[in-house]
């Protein structure tokens, strides 16, 4: 069995504008992410900044139920476009009345501008993974996944070096400015994009009467016990992993003796992974089905996480860091694609939400098991105890054989 490569979805006009558009927002959206922690920790205090990231976290959690089915009574190419055009507004009149109105009320403004931003976010990370499995092209729709997981990628590693150079020029104002047209080119992208016709799930307009509305879907989505199997582990993936940005810092300064530089380095590493197996998922088609995929992908990542955590050398661990961000890329797309597909058409915005949910959620709940830990256990055993458990659960995911043989 061999690789196949096409630029199929790079040529395709509905994928060419959800790439670009959400290219140009999520760089955007990170710069200015990165702008409002800088000033909440200049101008107020660093203590504020975990409660500032919480409420941007709560609207995710707050959704978890709601969201997928109120993406689906919207509609979910509309949602896409609304959602992207309220943040352009918002964001666009608060950069442009910050200094006469809001600069005096900065902490207030900000943590209210996160939650609305991040409510809206909500709803648009459950449609924009969902659209894929809506466009009339259903070839293309593991490379489309691909390629939109890669523009997440892409902002969280070249958006903040992007605001650190911009800045000091433009000031917040103009960052929020820069970030509210980015959302409303993205809109303007979005609205070019064509569905397909012959799908019903796609329909975009409101029923005629409340006696012809569908019915509420998700009611019986946990009936599969695979998607409840692969939520599960999802779950636990993310609760495994998301300990090893925190936990990078320790290993720079206990570990390698490192610096900041450094820092960025083991960062940049993992964020250009991601970007390099995004890319390389959107214009190659694997030999191996979507669940063998997933679980290659995991058990590399298990690996090379363990290698990491015994591993002295800063080169090394950066291209172990590397490596496991490609493998990370390659789980999540695989990983998406099976959420779109298994359920009906009609509860896909829900399983939507709920890995929103997860992905978001997992990370406080995370942080508090490995800040109760960290100065109870040696850093190296906790690093090697989250890689074991992600080859456990890697385990028995190869050991499920209807997911290995999806």
């Amino acid at each position: 069995m061999i690789m196949k490569f096409s630029i199929a979805v790079f040529k395709d006009q509905n994928s060419s504008r959800l790439f670009v558009g959400q290219f140009i927002s999520q760089i955007c959206d990170k710069m200015m992410t990165l702008g409002l922690v800088w000033v909440i920790s200049q101008e107020q205090s660093i203590q504020m900044i975990p409660w500032f990231l919480a409420v941007g976290a709560l609207p995710h959690l707050l959704l978890a139920s709601s969201g997928g089915k109120l993406v689906q009574r919207i509609g979910v190419l509309r949602t896409l476009i609304h959602t992207d055009v309220l943040r352009g507004i918002i964001f666009l009149l608060v950069g442009l009345l910050w200094l006469a109105y809001f600069k005096h009320h900065s902490l207030t403004t900000l943590f209210i501008l996160t939650f609305v931003s991040n409510l809206l976010g909500a709803l648009f990370n459950i449609a924009v993974f969902t659209l894929p499995g809506l466009m009339p092209k259903k070839e293309l729709v593991p490379q489309l996944t691909a390629m939109v997981d890669s523009c997440f990628s892409l902002g969280t590693v070249v958006g903040p070096a992007i605001s650190a150079l911009l800045y000091p020029w433009l000031g917040l104002s103009g960052l929020l400015v820069l970030n509210g047209l980015s959302y409303l080119l993205a809109a303007g992208l979005e609205g070019g994009i064509r569905l397909d016709p012959a799908n019903p799930e796609t329909v975009e307009s409101a029923p005629a009467n409340a006696d012809m509305a569908p019915a509420i879907p998700g009611r019986s989505m946990f009936a599969d016990p695979l998607i409840r199997f692969m939520l599960s582990a999802f779950f636990l993936m993310n609760l495994a992993l998301t300990p090893l940005m925190a936990l990078l810092p320790l290993f720079v300064q206990t570990r390698f003796a490192g610096n900041l530089a450094m820092l960025a380095a083991f960062e940049v590493s993992i964020g250009m992974g991601m970007v390099a197996g995004s890319l390389l998922l959107s214009v190659a088609e694997f030999p191996l089905n979507r669940g063998k995929r997933a679980i290659a992908g995991l058990s590399a990542v298990s690996l090379l996480y363990l290698f990491f955590g015994l591993n002295h050398n800063p080169v090394l661990a950066c291209l172990a860091l590397a490596g496991l961000g490609l493998a990370l890329a390659v789980v999540n797309v695989s990983l998406l694609t099976l959420f779109q597909s298994r359920p009906a058409p009609a509860d896909v915005p829900v399983v939507m939400s709920w890995v929103n949910t997860i992905s978001i959620g997992a990370l406080p709940i995370s942080m508090l098991i490995v800040g109760s830990l960290i100065e109870k256990i040696d850093l190296t055993k906790m690093t090697i105890c989250l890689a074991l458990g992600l080859l456990t659960i890697s385990l028995a995911t190869a050991f499920y054989r209807e997911f290995r043989e999806i």
